[in-house]
């Protein structure tokens, strides 16, 4: 783990003045933007950290022409807080876990996992789709922070939700693809529901979506990349639900390996933040072989279901 750091790192653990319009909004749409979560003298320390850890760890070689749908949606590079002490600090921050908790409306929440998405210069368009479809977890109380590392003008690939899809909880078994696009896009218009988007952010705003909102982002017609960082929290207190198909087994593997189905979910893969304890950040836990050999065969299983091609 890399842990090397030249100076002082800000302190994200004041709070934030959260509204009450805000949580209401919240409840009601499935989603809301809050600006200045993170300030700038903040993410002007942490963006660069977290962009050089991100890039570092990418897997992904392959030209954008040569990806499916979803390769050519984002980079995306997950649990960088076992990986980086700088990124761990950032994804522990004591702000954005209350906030978390606060529009939940619960006492407690664990981290599930993080996940820099990056969304190259000519990145394609983020399809629809509903992110607790992947999770493995049996509590509706769940929240995904998305946040800007760099100012988000509207052609970078700014975020859109259907606002009040949350109620409608799972709309069916669609990994993000065209599949998922075709289908939401169809309910979207049938429906009449409302799509909302965001539009511009500045680095350091943040959008908080309900895991079952319907959800995607518009392609990156820049010339530059467009940096965001994530972080998924869930009530403290659910369990593992059924692990009832490849994406859920791969989660699983991935981010609950210390748990069974049925059982809390809970361990030192996903920690509690909301409320953390007083003190130093905890050592993130071992990641063995064993570990990686369940990982490696999960995400198999997983990628022979995705579809192979997406034109």
């Amino acid at each position: 783990m890399s842990t090397a750091t030249d100076a002082p790192l800000p302190n994200l653990d004041a709070r934030f003045a959260l509204r009450n319009e805000a949580i209401e909004a919240f409840r009601r749409d499935g989603h809301v933007c809050l600006r200045g979560v993170a300030a700038p003298e903040e993410i002007e320390v942490f963006s660069p950290l977290i962009q050089r850890c991100a890039l570092a760890h990418s897997l992904e070689r392959r030209a954008l022409e040569e990806r499916d749908r979803y390769g050519r949606a984002f980079l995306q590079m997950i649990n960088l807080w076992l990986v980086d002490a700088q990124v761990q600090a950032f994804v522990f921050s004591r702000r954005f876990a209350a906030l978390a908790a606060e529009l939940l409306g619960v006492k407690s929440v664990r981290l599930y996992h993080d996940q820099a998405l990056f969304k190259e210069a000519g990145g394609g368009f983020t399809p629809w789709h509903q992110d607790q479809y992947y999770w493995p977890i049996d509590t509706e109380d769940t929240i995904t922070l998305w946040m800007p590392l760099e100012t988000v003008p509207v052609e970078v690939g700014g975020m859109h939700f259907v606002s009040g899809s949350q109620r409608e909880g799972h709309l069916g078994d669609y990994a993000i693809g065209d599949e998922s696009q075709a289908v939401f896009d169809a309910w979207i218009k049938e429906k009449g529901r409302t799509v909302a988007s965001v539009g511009a952010m500045a680095a350091g705003d943040a959008t908080f979506h309900h895991g079952w909102v319907v959800h995607g982002a518009a392609a990156n017609q820049s010339d530059r990349l467009r940096p965001a960082m994530t972080m998924i929290y869930f009530r403290d207190g659910a369990r593992v639900a059924p692990l009832d198909h490849p994406a859920r087994r791969f989660d699983a593997a991935m981010y609950l390996p210390d748990c069974a189905e049925g059982e809390a979910a809970a361990g030192a893969f996903c920690p509690r933040l909301h409320p953390r304890e007083a003190g130093p950040l905890p050592a993130p836990p071992a990641q063995d072989d064993a570990y990686r050999k369940r990982i490696f065969a999960a995400l198999a299983e997983t990628r022979a279901q995705r579809e192979p091609s997406a034109d």
